[in-house]
């Protein structure tokens, strides 16, 4: 009798066990096994701490993320969203998206959310029986591959697809101005990240949305090495670009660049700064220079800066405070959309 009890027992604890678990597949193709309803999400990636909180719309389950989250949200509007992320541990992992397994362990995480190539930190993670679900970047195929993805995590599948869905209608929108634009002449556009001289090559994803916002980027012939790469104010007078854009990865700012406020470099004769075609990106819950939730903006402000001729049935302003209602249930003030779009240093950009 107590044999069959016991027996009945361990069945019972399988059982058990098997209803509060399930499978999802990451974006390397490879089956893990999580908690259905996990409450406590270590996030390594960068931008992906936002994505999380808003397929679930909620920051409660994000008990870490990157220093450069923090960085991100200690600047964006995230911070008037989701205040309670200002709490959220970033000793875990450094900039470089090395792991402190010691401190990591100590946030008791029932997920962590990794780079597909972390294959070290996914091997340390199976040993200490923390499950780990990896991530990619390089197309915004891959974005919305990893939307799907935080959806079957956080059982928001709703709310993922509903994101999925915005970004491909964007993608739709921008394909039906092909035609025009193979009959115009592209705006040559240099994506400045830092006053060091760094700018997103022809590997990074900031490539793929100027070119499908109708630009050109001047630096997509570079293709050696990771997205971001180092060039001379030689390179950049040849290129002479239309358009300027500043990343938001660094603090500089447009009029920095028109009073030639770094030693060594003359930016005097570029076109850009001629025109006063210098801005700064915009940021809204995380970047927009990088892939993220907001990408689908991203690239039609872009269109918006280059082509707004060509792009003048699209109302960025509305398109903005719609995307903050549906997916934040929030509703914008004007000072704050303003805030997201960098109008006090966006001089002479109309949107």
């Amino acid at each position: 009798m107590k044999k069959i009890f016991s027996s009945m027992f361990i069945l019972f604890l399988f059982l058990f066990a098997n209803v509060n678990a399930k499978t999802v597949t990451d974006l390397t193709g490879k089956k893990v096994t999580i908690k259905d309803n996990p409450s406590r999400i270590a996030i390594v990636p960068i931008p992906w701490a936002s994505l999380t909180y808003l397929v679930d719309g909620d920051s409660s389950k994000i008990i870490g993320m990157n220093p450069s989250s923090k960085e991100a949200y200690d600047i964006s509007i995230l911070k008037d969203l989701a205040p309670n992320m200002k709490k959220v541990n970033t000793a875990f992992v450094d900039s470089d998206f090395n792991i402190n397994y010691e401190e990591l362990a100590l946030l008791k995480p029932d997920i962590v959310i990794v780079w597909d190539f972390q294959n070290d930190a996914i091997e340390k993670l199976a040993k200490l029986k923390i499950p780990a679900v990896a991530i990619k970047y390089g197309t915004l195929e891959n974005v919305q591959e990893g939307i799907k993805l935080l959806g079957d995590i956080l059982n928001r599948q709703e709310k993922a697809q509903k994101l999925i869905n915005y970004h491909k209608d964007t993608n739709k929108y921008l394909a039906s101005k092909t035609k025009k634009l193979e009959n115009i002449k592209r705006k040559k556009i240099l994506y400045l990240i830092n006053p060091q001289l760094t700018v997103s090559s022809g590997n990074s994803v900031t490539n793929i949305m100027i070119d499908m916002a109708g630009g050109e980027n001047v630096a997509k012939d570079i293709t050696t090495g990771g997205s971001w790469s180092k060039v001379t104010m030689e390179q950049i007078i040849k290129w002479n670009p239309d358009i300027i854009i500043l990343s938001n990865f660094d603090k500089i700012l447009p009029e920095d660049i028109y009073n030639n406020k770094f030693e060594g470099q003359d930016w005097s004769k570029i076109s850009a700064v001629k025109n006063k075609k210098v801005f700064k990106a915009p940021i809204g819950i995380y970047r927009w220079d990088a892939p993220s939730a907001e990408t689908p903006l991203m690239i039609k402000w872009i269109a918006k800066v280059a082509n707004p001729e060509l792009f003048n049935d699209y109302n960025m302003r509305k398109d903005i405070k719609d995307f903050y209602l549906n997916f934040f249930n929030y509703k914008l003030s004007d000072e704050q959309l303003n805030f997201i779009l960098n109008s006090k240093v966006n001089k002479g950009l109309n949107l």
